[in-house]
């Protein structure tokens, strides 16, 4: 398969580069941290100690483990106890979203507005996200929300190296459709799934999250992590309903083609499991995603 370095023109390969030279993906210490949790037989003493070096990344931690999202209702209060609680697979998806958080929080745009516009996006994707894992039983611990907080990031990553083209090739009206990369290239001579996939692969994120970043509109295009591209590309579809219309009432379930992708790929009866409840997880995720863009 062709990697998103050769895909993206070097001119505009250049130009990320230059423009984006202060962003990074994932600091040091999150990328030595996530090739440990890698290891079956990493020790939690040992993760602890490579974590601890960046006090801001473990108070991150602390603080998701902490929240509606992740607590169990009992609160955690070392680093040591979030991860015998959470796991390692679990914490490595929190490594990624809180890195996912410092990133966009220190992100300078030439409007303000666009940043929280796009990261309140990423928390209600990665919101519906959990709550479509559970109720098909797709059984993911964790990255369902970590694809959906980052699924966009090539949006953000084109606001901030070519300003004066992204409010014209993306007006932030969210309805997109699988034609949107498409349109953006004309524009831009790249679309925000390329783009955001690229910077993902040279800032050394896993592989999973560099397909839902490629492939989220095109589901069906990813080999292999489809199950969590298209789990993604589902809930992408019902944020943007919910971020046009505020209301989940005349959301129309079967518009949203990423269903059907995520059937072949194992959960059986998808559209049946969440006929009865989608409107109640979207406007569940709605308020969830409200609270949690403040951590």
């Amino acid at each position: 398969m062709t990697t998103a370095t050769s895909e993206l023109a070097p001119n505009l390969q250049a130009e990320f580069r230059r423009n984006a030279k202060k962003l990074q993906m994932l600091p040091g210490v999150a990328v030595q941290a996530l090739e440990i949790a890698r290891d079956p037989e990493c020790s939690i003493r040992e993760f602890v100690a490579v974590v601890e070096r960046d006090a801001k990344l473990a108070a991150d931690i602390l603080g998701m483990s902490n929240s509606a999202v992740f607590s169990n209702g009992s609160p955690v209060v070392s680093l040591k106890q979030a991860i015998v609680r959470l796991g390692f697979r679990q914490c490595r998806n929190l490594i990624l979203s809180t890195s996912m958080a410092s990133l966009m929080k220190s992100l300078s745009l030439e409007e303000e507005w666009v940043r929280d516009v796009l990261w309140r996006h990423g928390f209600l994707t990665g919101m519906l996200a959990i709550h479509i894992n559970n109720v098909v039983g797709a059984g993911f611990q964790g990255e369902e929300f970590a694809a959906g907080l980052m699924h966009d990031f090539g949006r953000t990553l084109i606001a901030v190296c070519l300003p004066s083209r992204f409010s014209i090739a993306d007006p932030l009206h969210f309805d997109e459709s699988s034609e949107t990369p498409a349109a953006e290239k004309c524009i831009l001579g790249t679309d925000h799934c390329e783009a955001g996939a690229w910077f993902a692969e040279i800032g050394h994120l896993p592989s999973e999250f560099v397909d839902v970043i490629r492939y989220h509109h095109q589901p069906a295009a990813s080999v292999k992590h489809r199950r969590l591209v298209a789990l993604t590309a589902i809930a992408d579809h019902m944020a943007n309903y919910m971020q046009r219309f505020d209301t989940a009432s005349q959301y129309d379930l079967s518009s949203n083609e990423a269903i059907c992708v995520l059937e072949s790929c194992g959960p059986m009866n998808v559209a049946e499991r969440l006929s009865d409840v989608y409107r109640e997880i979207m406007n569940a995720a709605k308020t969830e995603a409200q609270k949690m863009w403040s951590v």
